[in-house]
């Protein structure tokens, strides 16, 4: 388990600090590093450099094609101009202009190259990435997009695909999220529960540091002052919480430091999140009489990121204060015939860690191979639409050190057979209504394909409710729901005569109805297969 001794770390004289390459350092500012979990990338932020995505969304034009050079640049001046930019001269120097880059290491986890991606990642404005998320094709982006263009403050979430290409950003929601100050920046958790920001509001001093719990999917609970056992009169800022969230770096310009701004750390005393012990200073190396901040601990590598201006411009350094402990696991499996042990050849394989959205892998050979974070509980099958999928669940300690490459996994199917039920968890309705939401789509699309794929297959489907309410009433809500899917298959081109329904009401409860937990399970539909 990754346990800082804050005494003994903070006094250690034999860091070695290594400053990164110059085609990672240039004579513009570099911020922001986010190393990916496995160390083997590093995101950072250019800011005003004469490089960077010209992709500039308003109103639904791109004017970076429509415009000439000096009418864009004049544009982009305004634009900077509005966001807080007195200089008003080549607009490619503005410190609004930032963009994300990527370093590559090599296998010994030297960095020999970088990469600059372009629109949707990167566009003409303030682009910067500053916090992983427990999915590692998911990242948090500073500012808003909208699909129509233009840039709103707050934070985003934007994903990579499988090919390399980048979505466009999704809005993360934070209630009664403001700054005072443009300067802002976060920090999540390993299992993506808890985000650490840094923002002026008026609860605070200068630039403090809040805690916002998570809601629901990008969507987070008020910003939550940490107290002043961490926050100062001075600016408390980028954070960054360690894997076990226990430890928490940030920077500060407190006045006890080496001289501007100088990272500290702090841990958590037990499982309440306002109780810190006393910020410790780390000394120099780390820490100068110039600027240091942007901390970013990699677990994997042992390496310690962070910026400094000792050298004039902000650049990006690393030092080992640990011992390499990977961060995720390998998994790599098998898809088998539940009755025959045969090894079946083309699946898509769905995993979920906990509070994320689902993700997918499509496979050809019966095999796949995939990484999941340590610490995070992930659910996983595989699905074929000739089989029944059978759900399984991998979780692996964070606080134990696996002497092991790779783990093995066997996800089986179970063949259709009479009487069996077609496992569909992600059927939702509109509550008292027999309205389907967007979410249940997906299932009812593999649904659909089953059909479509066994064309003897008949189904019954069984609408089911919780106790609440009259009898009669929530029978005839769960016949309702029943045949809202039916006319969905039937939408799809699946013929009527094959799909029968029938509302069941509170009659076939899974669990009691006296908890919430237990009512939500028992308010479902269910598949069953009555002919082959």
């Amino acid at each position: 388990m990754l346990i800082f001794n804050l005494n003994s770390t903070c006094q250690d004289t034999k860091w070695i600090i290594e400053k990164l390459p110059d085609f990672i350092n240039t004579n513009s500012d570099e911020i922001a590093p986010v190393p990916t979990r496995d160390g083997k990338k590093l995101y950072f932020t250019r800011v005003g450099y004469p490089e960077f995505e010209r992709t500039l969304l308003i109103d639904s034009i791109e004017y970076s094609s429509k415009l000439s050079p000096v009418e864009y640049e004049q544009l982009l001046l305004d634009l900077f101009s509005q966001l807080g930019d007195k200089r008003k001269k080549m607009p490619h120097l503005s410190s609004f202009n930032q963009d994300i880059w990527i370093g590559i290491t090599d296998t010994l986890g030297n960095f020999i190259e970088t990469e600059h991606p372009k629109h949707p990642l990167n566009n003409g404005l303030t682009n910067s990435l500053v916090a992983l998320t427990p999915d590692p094709n998911l990242f948090y982006v500073v500012n808003q997009f909208p699909p129509e263009g233009g840039m709103r403050k707050g934070f985003s979430i934007i994903g990579q695909g499988k090919d390399g290409s980048w979505n466009l950003p999704k809005p993360v929601e934070i209630k009664d999220y403001y700054t005072l100050k443009s300067d802002v920046n976060l920090t999540m958790s390993f299992d993506g529960k808890v985000l650490i920001l840094s923002a002026q509001r008026y609860d605070s001093r200068d630039l403090d540091l809040y805690i916002c719990f998570k809601e629901g999917e990008n969507q987070w609970s008020a910003p939550i002052h940490l107290g002043n056992s961490i926050n100062s009169t001075k600016r408390e800022m980028t954070p960054y919480l360690s894997e076990n969230n226990n430890t928490l770096f940030f920077a500060s310009d407190r006045g006890d430091g080496l001289g501007g701004l100088d990272i500290y750390m702090t841990r958590r005393e037990d499982n309440n999140w306002f109780k810190w012990s006393s910020p410790i200073l780390l000394i120099s190396p780390i820490n100068s009489t110039h600027d240091e901040s942007q901390p970013y601990f990699n677990m994997t590598t042992g390496y310690l990121y962070f910026t400094s201006k000792r050298e004039g411009s902000s650049d990006i350094y690393r030092t080992q204060i640990a011992p390499p402990q990977p961060t995720e696991i390998e998994i790599r499996g098998r898809v088998l015939n539940k009755k025959t042990n045969e090894l079946i050849q083309k699946a898509e394989i769905e995993y979920q860690m906990d509070g994320e959205p689902l993700s997918r892998i499509s496979i050809s050979d019966g095999t796949f191979s995939m990484k999941i974070p340590k610490g995070v509980l992930t659910t996983i099958k595989a699905k074929n639409n000739s089989y029944n999928s059978i759900s399984d669940s991998l979780f692996f300690r964070q606080d134990y050190y696996y002497f092991k490459d790779y783990y093995t996994v066997d996800l089986f199917l179970d063949p259709f057979e009479v009487g069996a039920k077609i496992n569909l968890n992600n059927i939702y309705f509109q509550q008292s209504k027999a309205l389907l939401k967007e979410e249940s789509y997906p299932d009812l699309l593999f649904l659909t394909d089953v059909l479509l794929q066994n064309p003897s297959l008949q189904i019954l489907i069984e609408g089911h409710t919780d106790n609440i309410g009259k009898t009669e009433d929530l029978i005839q809500l769960s016949f309702e729901r029943a045949n809202s899917i039916k006319s969905h298959l039937i939408n799809q081109g699946i013929n009527e005569a094959r799909i029968k329904t029938v509302g069941l009401g509170p009659s076939n409860p899974l669990n009691n109805n006296n908890t919430e937990l237990g009512r939500s399970q028992n308010r479902r539909v269910e598949i069953k297969i009555i002919k082959l």
